[in-house]
């Protein structure tokens, strides 16, 4: 009796949190529904499951350690509002609505809501600058999601915006449709629309963008629907989970479809910053490199649109923080859940895009001092391989049956001819060797470096490229602390070694795919592809102990308003004014 009261004790608050996911799905399910046998067989399928996980001592024992996380994380939650100077937090909280809704009253809402973000980071700059010594990653995660809101809020409810954002929008929508494959005529529209918004701005002013809002919200309410068929949810589209999120949210609450469209950006944007949080909290120092990577202000653009890279850029930088961050610590032993953390990260940070598959190897270089035992230290090496080889075959299978070709980009155009060029660099390697290195050595001068920073596609290109440049030489070097000397040359070697493989994998790829056949450069390689690997690249470059003698508070408090600076400038020459020719 008492073994099943534990049983019913376990699943019970699973079993609750199942219930509250189907009312969810029940009221957000578009078209028809099918037999209520077949929607009762699928939705008691959780149930049983837990019921079963909950029989066997194992899996009991990690479910009852969740719970515990949970109920220990919401009470020092609780702890932490309670011990609150509440009197300081009334003077920002009333400060800034009474400044925002000001701002609502007499002016446009983009520009009220560009000078409130203003307002709003200088007055918590001034009155929690003590987060920039103790949480700094509050900080950052502060300015990511603020700045980026205002992109998300304020570009047009449309496609044709940043990289390949059609393509991106369609895939989240579909993942957002995983129970009916369906799609909506106003989904249609936008994908629809998407090539006059790139090519002509037409809804870069607000008359058009407003006639275009009404019209998609409209076109929503009809209620017409299309069979698009299910998309699958595999490892390598788990990137789209954010913006179906938004998208799926939308449908349950019954928002119009522009606002339902805003929320799936601004979750994108949501989950990139709490990467980037967990990532700096995480790491003992080169806690400023990786703000100002994240910070750049490409990342934020895409991070507020609809795109793949912010959750590449964000699990990659997770998984090399825990990477790096247990390696500062050499007298801590490394944890079942450290191990999951930094395998996972790179795991699914790597999957949608498997050519940066060679960077997941710098995990192999946790030193042995690190584990427990010999046994566990086999086991976590014997899942980093097998990671990498499960990404490796994600992308080398399809290439090889066809023949060798692998997917071919139309875009490329006519004279494109992946198996063609397959063979080319097959036959000669050293010409195609040639080729690439000339490629690689422009493609990561400093004369290009802006296109690594400020360029934001459609929308053109951002200012202050040299002062990101400069802002990201000093912290390379002078954000360091003592804990970096047990940074060994073997992480620094096989760090750098394995992201220039990847960038030779991203560019190959393209002259397969892209590039007409024997063409003398590689064509297509967007410089983007190269922030995946900048953080774990400037850490090791510059991984020096040096004992860095300038306060914290002045110390962070400069680069984070820079980039400040720099994004806002950014964000208000090409998204703001835009709207008021």
């Amino acid at each position: 009796m008492n073994r099943l009261f534990n049983i019913i004790k376990t699943a019970f608050p699973y079993c609750v949190f199942v219930l509250i996911m189907e009312i969810t799905v029940l009221l957000s399910w578009i078209g028809h529904y099918p037999s209520k046998y077949k929607v009762a067989a699928v939705f008691m399928i959780p149930y049983v499951a837990i019921l079963i996980f909950s029989c066997i001592p194992f899996s009991r024992k990690i479910m009852d350690k969740l719970l515990q996380i949970i109920k220990r994380g919401i009470q020092i939650l609780i702890s932490k509002i309670k011990n609150q100077n509440w009197i300081k937090n009334g003077i920002f909280i009333l400060a800034n609505l009474v400044v925002f809704v000001g701002l609502i009253i007499f002016m446009t809402p983009r520009k009220a809501l560009f000078i409130y973000v203003i307002f709003f980071l200088v007055s918590f700059f001034v009155i929690y600058k003590d987060l920039l010594i103790e949480k700094v990653e509050i900080a950052v995660f502060l300015v990511i999601l603020s700045v980026g809101a205002v992109y998300a809020l304020t570009l047009p409810v449309s496609c044709g915006i940043s990289w390949d954002d059609e393509s991106h929008f369609r895939s989240a929508v579909m993942i957002s449709h995983i129970f009916d494959g369906r799609m909506s005529d106003a989904d249609m529209d936008v994908l629809n629309q998407f090539a006059v918004t790139a090519l002509e701005h037409d809804l870069y002013t607000e008359e058009t963008h407003s006639e275009w809002v009404n019209y998609i919200n409209q076109r929503y309410e009809d209620g017409a629907w299309v069979l698009a068929g299910r998309m699958k949810p595999t490892s390598s589209r788990w990137c789209y989970l954010p913006a179906a999120l938004g998208l799926f949210i939308g449908r349950v609450f019954s928002l119009p479809y522009s606002t339902m469209f805003v929320l799936g950006r601004f979750l994108n944007l949501l989950a990139y910053a709490i990467l980037v949080y967990l990532a700096i909290k995480k790491i003992k120092s080169g806690k400023m490199i990786l703000a100002s990577v994240a910070l750049l202000p490409q990342c934020i653009f895409m991070a507020a649109s609809y795109s793949r890279d912010p959750w590449m850029i964000g699990f990659i930088m997770l998984g090399f923080a825990y990477l790096i961050g247990e390696i500062q610590t050499p007298d801590k032993k490394l944890s079942m859940l450290d191990m999951c953390i930094i395998i996972g990260s790179f795991y699914i940070g790597i999957s949608p895009k498997a050519i940066y598959v060679p960077i997941i190897l710098s995990a192999l270089c946790m030193p042995k001092t690190k584990f427990k035992n010999e046994k566990q230290s086999r086991i976590y090496r014997v899942c980093v391989v097998v990671a990498a080889l499960l990404l490796l075959a994600s992308f080398a299978f399809p290439f090889i049956s066809s023949g060798g070709g692998g997917v071919q980009d139309s875009r490329g155009g006519a004279e494109v001819s992946a198996g063609s060029q397959t063979q080319f660099i097959l036959s000669e390697p050293m010409k195609y060797a040639d080729i690439l290195l000339t490629f690689i050595g422009d493609y990561i001068s400093l004369e290009n470096a802006q296109m690594n920073f400020s360029h934001m596609h459609y929308l053109g290109m951002g200012q202050y490229s040299l002062l990101i440049m400069i802002l990201l030489a000093v912290v390379t070097f002078t954000d360091r602390e003592e804990c970096d000397k047990h940074i060994r040359a073997t992480l620094k070697i096989t760090t750098l070694v394995m992201g220039f493989g990847a960038i030779c994998l991203a560019a190959t790829a393209m002259y397969i795919a892209f590039t007409p056949y024997m063409h003398p450069t590689i064509l297509g390689c967007q410089y983007r592809y190269m922030i995946q690997i900048m953080f774990p690249t400037l850490f090791v470059l510059g991984c020096f102990p040096i004992e860095n003698k300038i306060p914290k508070v002045y110390y962070r408090g400069v680069i984070l308003g820079v980039y400040s600076f720099v994004l806002l400038s950014n964000v208000w020459n090409l998204c703001i004014s835009t709207f008021n020719l």
